[in-house]
């Protein structure tokens, strides 16, 4: 676990490096909207998605040069959904990551075009990156723009919006949270299988295991949300109108969380061998506390 912890913190300081060099912009009409991206960009998020394109990554034998504009463009999209649900016409929360929501400072104009600003600098980066073949590029892309849109997060947060109700189904809450948090994963895990040529089966796999290490990881923060304390925590709680321990309880929700994990670890099977670190990994998100 800690060889784990030492690959995340250099991942992290590696990534808020290249993210910097990304955003450079030194135009001065648009200073503003510059640091409304930067104040969201390098809040001391954790950087876990980028971790795990790089272990996956590994596990394929790709160099990490081929996978930097994906790894930083994941962030990007992280980044700019956490602006815009902290948005007072959707979530409406006053804190994140321990500092004021990006509305708060900079007002709902312009953290919106920081939020759009990122999820088109995300793609962008991808399709610059001379690292990267055209066809693989356009693959990347065509699957990060999938998990972005309607059918993905926009579509996840659509439903959350409307239909977001302590006693909703739990078909509905699982839809939520695949399209919100779990698509990400899903996406970091396939598009560096994509890079790698990883075969069908692999495909599959790295997605199922992606798909339940983010339903846990969703589990776990809705568990937060509850016993947590916002200055722990870091952002506002008790914001969601309904998660998994209002419709199941806190005994149930981490069963779910610990079935999830289980789930992931095995589709890992697959790859035994080469899955010590998609195990730790799942492990050490199933343990957090912030």
């Amino acid at each position: 676990m800690e060889a784990m912890m030492n690959d995340f913190r250099q991942t992290r300081e590696f990534i808020d490096q290249r993210l910097k060099e990304y955003m450079k912009n030194d135009e001065p009409l648009l200073k503003n909207l510059v640091e409304s991206i930067d104040y969201s960009l390098f809040s001391g998020g954790k950087r876990i998605r980028p971790l795990f394109c790089f272990i996956v990554g590994e596990m394929f034998g790709v160099p990490k040069k081929k996978l930097v504009s994906l790894a930083c463009a994941v962030e990007m999209i992280h980044t700019a959904s956490l602006i815009m649900d902290d948005l007072p016409h959707m979530d409406d929360a006053n804190m994140r990551r321990g500092k004021p929501a990006n509305h708060i400072v900079y007002g709902q104009d312009v953290a919106s075009l920081a939020s759009i600003g990122l999820l088109t600098k995300a793609y962008e980066v991808v399709l610059q990156d001379p690292e990267l073949p055209d066809d693989k590029k356009a693959r990347v892309v065509q699957k990060l723009a999938n998990i972005v849109g309607i059918e993905g997060m926009v579509g996840g947060q659509f439903v959350d919006l409307k239909f977001s109700t302590p006693s909703m189904e739990y078909s509905t809450l699982e839809y939520i949270h695949i399209h919100k948090t779990a698509y990400l994963f899903m996406g970091v895990g396939t598009s560096v299988g994509i890079i790698g040529d990883a075969s069908k089966t692999e495909l599959r796999a790295l997605g199922d295991y992606a798909k339940n290490l983010g339903f846990a990881f969703q589990i776990m923060d809705d568990l937060l949300d509850v016993n947590g304390k916002p200055e722990e925590m870091g952002k506002s709680t008790l914001k969601d109108k309904g998660n998994f321990i209002k419709l199941l309880g806190v005994e149930k929700s981490r069963q779910l969380a610990r079935e999830c994990a289980e789930r992931a670890i095995e589709a890992t099977n697959v790859f035994e061998g080469r899955n010590d670190k998609l195990i730790m990994l799942g492990k050490m998100l199933l343990a957090r506390r912030n």
